[in-house]
């Protein structure tokens, strides 16, 4: 398929990748809370099953300060002038007060508003069979309203869809397989996990169908992650853009990146980012955790941890790190104030950002087999052959050593 670009098409995109990549960020969210204050654009917040880590993480957001915006105590915006319609964690309003803001975004009244994930979702007809639910906010006329008929309503309208953990985005740790079980156990159908959970995407990993792909409600976003159409911001579009922006928790700073950049192209002021194949930001996923780490020189020299708690700078790579295979700046600029992230505090990656996880990188302390060297053929640009070989040489030249001195030691006591 040829893909035909006009001129001014080019131009526009390029200035558009070039913007991301050097954009100023303080400034950038301070004209999205703006937005958000000025109610040009609203946000609706939907936890479903999580335990509000992602949330918990935005509190830790530092550019700015979450807390301080919400209270009003920020220099950028005075009390009670944040428009985040709902949010079971933070929102003051509760019972029917609560619940009758999600009827108003159902019915049009709250538009512009952008729609956030937290959390995975439940397989609710399973749990229908011995009449029961598994996640439920608020009733009408006497019938418990699901969190996943919640979702169907609010998808109508919403102008983007965020997914902030992995849970919304691949199903998380809530979805992970039982592996054992009573004979007559029966596993629901939407995921081998207990309550049969699923994310907003889907996770080509475990193979599960997230609800982008299950809801007709969802089609517009599935049309937005699958190339069909341009995207418009309207609460009427047929092609709508889903950004992932996995974690467990995901970071805060990256929470408050990704909204303001939807925020902002919501208004026509900033493009929308470009995504990966997992339909990440790759200005935040670019990069594995292994060519940001500050433990590459250790690699490089073949110095290795034996013990995970050992205190030493070594690589973590043969204690479990999963780093190679996973996607996460963390490991470099700090989880807080640059403070922080697992391998340079001296924890091993675990993939939280990745499709698959938990069931595909346990257990964590596990080494990965040792890298191939690349199938050219396959691989698309000199720089993922460099460090694809780079990988396997990092690991399998130090191994090459050892060898030899062994064999040249057990040769001399001969």
């Amino acid at each position: 398929m040829t893909l035909k670009m006009s001129r001014r098409e080019f131009l526009k995109f390029s200035s558009a990748a070039l913007l991301l990549a050097n954009i100023n960020w303080s400034r950038a969210l301070q004209a999205a809370i703006e937005s958000v204050k000025s109610s040009e654009v609203k946000l609706v917040w939907l936890e479903v099953q999580d335990c509000a880590g992602d949330t918990t993480a935005l509190i830790q957001g530092t550019d700015p300060d979450v807390v301080q915006v919400l209270t009003g105590a920020s220099h950028v915006v005075g009390p009670g002038s944040i428009h985040l319609s709902f949010h079971q964690t933070i929102m003051p309003e509760w019972g029917e007060n609560a619940v009758e803001i999600l009827r108003k975004a159902e019915k049009g009244e709250l538009d512009k508003y952008v729609l956030i994930l937290e959390g995975s979702f439940p397989d609710e007809e399973f749990a229908a069979k011995s009449g029961g639910w598994y996640c439920v906010l608020g009733e009408e006329d006497g019938r418990l309203v699901t969190c996943n008929e919640w979702l169907k309503r609010l998808l109508k309208r919403a102008v983007a869809v965020v997914a902030i953990g992995n849970c919304a985005c691949y199903g998380g740790l809530v979805a992970d397989k039982v592996y054992e079980g009573s004979p007559d156990l029966e596993i629901p159908t939407q995921s081998p996990s207990p309550t049969g959970a699923i994310g907003f995407f889907d996770d080509p990993i475990r193979g599960y169908k997230g609800m982008i792909s299950r809801l007709e409600e969802a089609r517009p976003f599935k049309n937005f992650i699958e190339g069909r159409g341009r995207p418009r911001l309207e609460p009427d579009s047929d092609c709508k853009p889903a950004i992932a922006v996995p974690g467990c928790p995901t970071n805060g700073n990256a929470q408050l990146k990704v909204l303001a950049n939807v925020i902002l192209a919501v208004k026509g002021l900033l493009p929308l980012p470009e995504l990966d194949s997992y339909w990440r930001p790759k200005f935040i996923y670019g990069l594995t955790v292994h060519e940001t780490c500050p433990r590459a020189a250790w690699y490089s020299a073949g110095l290795f941890r034996k013990q995970p708690g050992e205190p030493s700078g070594a690589c973590l790579y043969e204690v479990g790190c999963k780093g190679p295979i996973s996607n996460c700046p963390w490991n470099k600029v700090g989880w807080v104030n640059g403070v922080g992230g697992p391998t340079r505090t001296g924890g091993v990656c675990i993939g939280c950002t990745m499709p698959g996880f938990t069931d595909a990188y346990e257990p964590f302390y596990k080494p990965l087999q040792a890298p191939l060297p690349p199938d050219l053929t396959t691989l698309g640009t000199i720089g993922g052959v460099a460090a694809a070989a780079g990988l396997a040489a990092g690991f399998l030249l130090p191994r090459k050593l050892k060898e030899r001195e062994k064999e040249e030691k057990e040769g001399e006591s001969e």
